[in-house]
């Protein structure tokens, strides 16, 4: 009689191939491609549990084929809700009806027009404008600075066509509807004289009460200085000053929000103006002046000039001083930043802020420049999340102004550079699809755009495509935290917890923004998480090894992935949404079961069916080989103590009798723990080793035990009543 273990050998040393061969029968074969055709149709619990084939197929692959007759105690396993501590599945003790729930997905996905992870890419895009919007500012401006003392004329400022487009970008007058001859008119006035040509543009404009720019003309006119022939009447087209009054206009007209390169402009302008300063007028008389110390001391923006003038003008050797009673100690601090006397100038032999003071103005405008705009933009961006939460299609989006104001800043469109007909076309895109309209137009800012958000064809949002779905995401991470900390006890514990559930919600948070393989390839920290979550050690996995998994076509039997002789690689795979080009596909979604799941599931239906066959044969075989594929996934002694095959295998490799189950629960851990170190179960050799003591013992077992043995294994019930299941599934309390 051949031993136990030659037996049990046989079928392990190659398992892949044994596993190949049971695939192979025709019966085997039929049943797995039933249930990969049909499985993706069925759309409820009540088709699942109607379809015996299918039913039964998933129960027997995760172990509970004793259970099939019990379809309503199923159905409420299936309908639980896993992320409730509390929900039916999760109070069952046995861990196999909690696993079996996992695979299946019976509650539709939420739909949601944007994701919190594309919603945060849009903000991001958003910010990453507002910088690119500065560097254009400064590139510009420094443009503009390197070339404006090169003019000679009126004509050959205006013939200049990227400076003078600055100049009128900065005074707010469009090219397009003015002739050049009109511009140089405009340069070449005499501003004296009311009879010259812009004089009489604004004289016409105020007798006719209409609006022919004739402002934004006059303040150019007033930014030049050039003889009515169009000659240079200085030694350059622009005075200092009025350079700088071009620079600030166009600074105004383009800047949506205070950068840094507004606090570079504006601490150098105010120091440069401050030591001039003589008398608190020229401050509230100069709008730059003023705004520069409201912004730097956090006074309100419509304070007025007197009132500042109160404030600063405060006697502060008086304790009834103006800005002391009416502004207490922080309009007190204001006044001592100036040396102003009660008559509004400044004090004798004093300037108008000494070094210190400056310096604290300066420090305090940079704490505080920017606080109106952030306020702003954060209230902006306040009511962008809460409007989509809203939003449930395509027109819904674009008929809300502010949204499409931040998404058009954010992707870099201009209004009405699209009309609202194509940007549905674009948002309504099948990016999957190389022939989609967003993707044949080639412009990536629409194809980015789409790409935000989940609208089906018709315009309707949709759940997400994600690189894993919301079951795999957090089966993943719970995964990883258990696989971190499994055996670890006290303080080591404590903190391999807390650093599992920290890289457990970096992984849970960043996968959601994962669009395709390379990306995530990119993160090795992501990659890591899913290593460990699969059972693998990622110090022994190389970013080369990675990339051919997952270039791999899971369709493909030849490929690399399905060559690798432990199919978790091809589970791995398969639980991303890629398709052989490492890009999201919702091909690979499913309906109530992703192919990840589905792939899992047909492989544990293979070792069920391989291991139930050698049973046939040697229920000791049987034993080993189920023991060898959970062993590695327990946490402690109660996790065998509670799976009565694994427990069997215990028992006899230990050669404890059969009472060894009637002593106490406590005692029998106690047992395991003193004899099987259950960290050595991850160890392939190590679990070679305890069967080859398991196999021996159990050759010497009586010749009643291959029926025990087998009874065990087959879990059955002995015809279980539907009115006792709640008692068998004992619930945890």
């Amino acid at each position: 009689m051949v031993s136990t273990y030659l037996s049990y050998d046989l079928v392990a040393r190659d398992i892949k191939a044994s596993l190949d061969r049971t695939a192979s029968d025709a019966q085997v074969a039929r049943e797995a491609a039933y249930y990969e055709e049909n499985i993706g149709k069925v759309t409820s619990v009540e088709e699942f549990l109607d379809d015996y084939r299918l039913y039964s197929y998933a129960m027997k692959a995760y172990g509970l084929e004793d259970m099939t007759y019990a379809t309503a105690f199923m159905k409420k396993v299936l309908e639980s809700d896993l992320t409730d501590e509390d929900s039916y599945a999760n109070k069952l003790t046995d861990d196999r009806y909690r696993n079996f729930a996992t695979a299946f997905q019976f509650t539709a996905a939420t739909k949601d027009a944007q994701s919190d992870a594309q919603e945060t890419a849009v903000f991001d895009l958003y910010a990453l404008a507002q910088l690119e919007e500065t560097a254009d500012i400064k590139e510009a401006t420094d443009y503009y600075e390197s070339v404006i003392d090169n003019i000679s004329s009126a004509e050959g400022l205006v013939g200049t066509n990227k400076l003078f487009g600055y100049i009128l970008d900065a005074y707010g007058i469009d090219r397009t509807y003015y002739t050049d001859e009109h511009f140089i008119k405009v340069l070449t006035s005499d501003l004296d004289d009311e009879n010259s040509y812009v004089n009489q543009l604004v004289a016409t404009d105020e007798a006719s009460d209409n609006d022919y720019n004739s402002a934004a003309f006059l303040a150019l006119a007033q930014a030049f200085s050039f003889n009515t022939d169009g000659s240079l009447s200085g030694d350059s087209a622009q005075t200092d000053a009025q350079k700088e009054a071009t620079v600030s206009a166009y600074v105004a007209a383009n800047a949506t929000y205070a950068s840094e390169y507004t606090l570079e402009r504006e601490q150098a302008y105010f120091e440069s103006k401050i030591t001039t300063i003589t008398t608190v007028d020229e401050i509230t008389g100069d709008e730059r002046l003023f705004e520069y110390v409201k912004a730097a001391f956090q006074l309100d923006s419509g304070l007025l000039k007197s009132e500042f003038y109160n404030i600063v003008t405060s006697d502060l050797d008086d304790e009834n001083n103006y800005a002391a009673i009416n502004g207490g100690s922080a309009w007190t601090s204001i006044a001592a930043m100036f040396n102003f006397g009660e008559d509004g100038n400044v004090k004798d032999g004093l300037p108008a802020q000494d070094e210190d003071q400056l310096a604290t103005t300066q420090s305090a405008y940079e704490n505080h420049y920017d606080d109106a705009d952030t306020e702003d933009l954060q209230t902006l961006l306040d009511y962008y999340s809460d409007a989509m939460a809203d939003i449930t299609s395509v027109d819904d989006l674009l008929d809300d102004s502010s949204i499409r104001a931040i998404l058009f800043k954010a992707f870099g469109i201009e209004e009405g550079e699209y009309t609202d007909a194509q940007l549905k076309k674009a948002l309504t895109s099948d990016l999957t699809d190389s022939k989609s309209y967003a993707n044949k137009t080639r412009d990536e800012r629409l194809i980015n755009l789409a790409s935000a958000f989940n609208f089906n064809s018709d315009g309707e949002s949709e759940a997400p495509l994600l690189a894993q779905n919301e079951i795999t995401i957090t089966t993943m991470a719970k995964a990883y935290i258990i696989n971190q900390i499994r055996y670890l006890e006290d303080t080591e514990l404590e903190t391999a917890q807390a650093d599992a559930e920290a890289e457990a919600e970096y992984y849970q948070e960043t996968i959601l923004g994962i669009t395709s393989a390379s990306e995530l390839l990119a993160d090795r920290r992501l990659v890591d998480v899913v290593l460990v979550a699969k059972g693998f050690d990622p110090e022994e996995v190389t970013d080369d090894f990675l990339k051919q998994i997952f270039q791999s076509d899971l369709s493909d039997e030849k490929s690399f992935v399905n060559q690798q002789e432990d199919e978790s690689w091809a589970e791995l795979l398969s639980s991303f949404n890629f398709d052989s080009d490492g890009l999201l596909t919702r091909d690979a979604v499913g309906t109530v079961q992703q192919r990840g799941a589905v792939l899992e599931t047909q492989n544990l239906y293979l070792h069920q069916i391989l291991e139930e066959d050698q049973g046939n044969s040697n229920a000791g075989v049987r034993l080993a080989l189920y023991f060898e594929r959970v062993a590695p996934t327990l946490t402690d002694a109660y996790d065998l103590l509670g799976d009565d095959a694994l427990l069997e295998t215990f028992r006899v490799a230990f050669g404890f009798t059969e009472d060894f189950s009637n002593m106490d629960i406590d005692m029998q851990a106690a047992l395991v723990d003193k004899n099987l170190n259950l960290s050595d179960m991850q160890d392939p050799e190590k679990v070679k080793k305890f069967l080859q003591r398991f196999t021996a013992m159990y050759d010497t077992e009586n010749a009643d035990y291959s029926s025990s043995a087998l009874s065990i294994l087959s879990g059955s019930t002995g015809g279980i009543s539907a009115d006792l299941l709640l008692s068998i599934a004992t619930l945890k309390s």
